[in-house]
């Protein structure tokens, strides 16, 4: 018994160390892997600040990682001498997502050069080690300018000659440029747009409200940071500082080329004054003083070309452009007769969608269709999704099939128009409660079914009188005069239908007739918005109410309607001159409003009585 306790207690001994090496080696493992996971994560960053300087101007160059480095190693650095470094610092942030708490760790390495050598140089990547890991850093471009030439200064931007004894201050010191990312594009394509401004001065400030003038394009502007440092820049062989002051998103509406004409733009400057006490020799001990001034800069015009888009557009082609995908949803294929559906189109991608007009949507006759709800959705003013949710509601019962819907847009990128093609939906329709007469057979139309009340009459047991009936009725005048009036009454239909075929035949009438009426309607959303306090929404409609009229009362296309079309085709109809200028000005101070440049209700009631007076008097001359 005491052997066989003993033989127990030594194997559990064994068992117990094999599994005390097992945990052991586990644990070996998972610490190799965790460094080895760590290294993969880990990057390293290289920056030169300033990256534009001139000859024998000190920069630093700063190497930042998530982790410690065991070792950083520096490449050749040809054009620049190291005169110091690394200078190391360690940051930790600590935030919260979602309840859990995370931390991130950054180490910087900073080494201090002086440019030795005029060009424009590379920094080759260095190397950092860390727990036996090398990883690499980008390249670092920089660029240095000659002393005699470069004049920016690094004292914040003030150059010697602009700042002493506040003298005067040239287009040279400062001045405000638009730089478009494209200057010969396709009609319709968008352009992004930056005003920036550059100076060798000290800037302090800038009039937030000035206003280029884009008269020929669709404008949006796009949101930028709030301008609070300056970064330098080099042009042509001298130093400024520079920063991008507003960010536009244009579209051209017609072709030729268009100009951008020059615009003012009011900024505050400080300048050094010494004081001055009558004795040179203490005048050279004085501090300066500081004045600020008042500056009126002038940009110069910019000329975008503007090309036409290609003539065998498809019919399907709306003046879509840029690069888009298309997509068909319905909520249900099977329903009950009068039950409604949702059939959805969407419009996703980047390009002119704001402007992309309703796509042509065909459905069966015993389908109904109703103007679509249009929701825009823009992940930024420069692309997004617009859909168009129609909803159709059966009339009897069958299987209808709704056909696909093509969509045609131009993409500059590849200079060629694009057709994307959505599926089609098959709809199978049962009858509804109380629809037991309807027969469920596709041929038969709404026109065939007739419903009697009562299929067989009583004998009438009543006594009751016989006429005569020796008098014919084709032998009364009455027969006579009843048969030439429905004559004339079926002449006269055929007479209106063919005039209402001919009428909706004639779309440029059609949409001549009604522009009155889609003005009014768009006007009565204007109202609401204006009520609303809606400043943004209420611009942007009373803007389309006008410009939609003038292309359904003009019968030109809103891709091709600008205001030297819409001018030209005013004057033709003898519509006066002045009537014509207020109505650019209406359309011109919607446009500024929409840049914040507008007054309170009080100048959006004005503008909306304004809108109506001139659509108004411009429907008496066009009637």
């Amino acid at each position: 018994m005491k052997r066989t306790g003993d033989a127990c207690f030594m194997h559990s001994i064994k068992l117990n160390e094999h599994h005390a090496m097992r945990t052991i080696l586990v644990i070996t493992f998972l610490s190799l892997l965790i460094p080895a996971v760590s290294c993969q994560e880990a990057s390293l960053t290289a920056t030169a600040s300033p990256n534009v300087m001139q000859v024998g101007e000190q920069f630093n160059l700063m190497y930042t990682s998530e982790e410690e480095l065991d070792e950083l190693q520096l490449p050749k650095i040809e054009n620049a001498e190291l005169l110091g470094g690394p200078s190391q610092g360690h940051s930790q942030s600590v935030y919260s997502v979602n309840g859990k708490i995370t931390t991130s760790s950054t180490y910087q390495y900073t080494y201090f050069l002086r440019a030795t050598q005029e060009g424009k140089f590379i920094i080759p990547p260095a190397s950092g080690k860390l727990k036996n890991k090398i990883i690499k850093s980008n390249p670092v471009n920089f660029e240095v300018l000659s002393s005699e030439r470069a004049s920016g200064k690094q004292n914040g931007g003030e150059s010697e000659s602009s700042q002493s004894q506040g003298g005067a201050i040239s287009d040279k010191d400062i001045f405000v440029t638009l730089i478009p990312d494209k200057k010969s594009v396709y009609l319709g394509e968008q352009i992004v747009v930056l005003v920036k401004i550059y100076t060798q001065v000290n800037l302090s400030a800038v009039e937030p409200n000035f206003q280029p003038d884009f008269t020929g394009f669709f404008t949006e502007p796009l949101e930028i940071p709030a301008l609070r440092n300056l970064q330098r820049e080099a042009v042509g062989n001298e130093i400024y500082y520079t920063g991008v002051i507003r960010k536009v998103m244009i579209i051209p509406q017609k072709t030729g080329e268009l100009t951008i004409q020059p615009f003012d733009l009011e900024v505050a400057i400080r300048q050094a004054v010494r004081r001055r006490t009558g004795d040179s020799f203490f005048d050279d001990f004085l501090m300066p003083d500081e004045q600020e001034v008042r500056a009126t800069l002038k940009s110069k015009a910019l000329k975008i070309q503007v090309k036409p888009l290609p003539g065998n557009a498809p019919a399907s082609f709306n003046g879509a452009v840029g690069n888009f995908r298309f997509n068909a949803s319905l909520s249900k294929t099977t329903a009950v007769v009068n039950e409604p559906l949702t059939l959805k189109y969407s419009i996703s991608g980047k390009g002119n969608i704001k402007l992309i007009n309703e796509i042509n949507v065909q459905v069966p006759y015993d389908l109904e269709k109703y103007d679509p709800v249009i929701n825009s959705r823009f992940d930024d003013p420069l692309s997004g999704t617009k859909t168009f949710e129609y909803m159709v509601v059966p009339k009897i019962a069958g299987t209808f099939t709704i056909p696909a819907v093509e969509f045609t847009y131009f993409d500059p990128g590849v200079q060629q128009y694009k057709s994307l093609k959505s599926q089609s939906f098959t709809i199978q329709v049962a009858p509804g409660k109380g629809d037991s007469l309807v027969s469920m057979s596709s041929v038969v139309t709404k026109e065939d079914v007739k419903m009697l009340n009562q299929d067989i009459r009583y004998i009438k047991n009543e006594p009751f009188l016989l006429h005569s009936g020796s008098k014919y009725m084709a032998r009364s005048p009455w027969y006579y005069g009843l048969y030439g009036l429905a004559l004339t009454i079926l002449m006269l239909s055929f007479w209106y239908r063919n005039r209402i075929i001919g009428r909706r035949s004639d779309i440029a009438g059609m949409r001549n007739r009604k522009a009155n009426q889609f003005a009014r309607r768009r006007l009565r959303k204007s109202a609401e918005l204006l009520k609303q306090g809606k400043r943004n929404a209420f611009y942007e409609e009373l803007l389309g109410a006008i410009w939609g009229y003038m292309s359904d009362k003009l019968n030109i296309p809103v891709s091709s309607l600008s205001r030297d079309t819409a001018k030209t085709a005013l004057l033709e109809r003898s519509v006066d001159e002045d009537l014509v200028k207020e109505l650019f000005r209406i359309s011109g101070e919607c446009e500024m409003a929409r840049y914040g440049m507008a007054a309170g209700n009080v100048a959006m009631d004005k503008l909306y009585g304004d809108a109506i007076e001139v659509i108004s008097m411009i429907q008496q001359k066009l009637k």
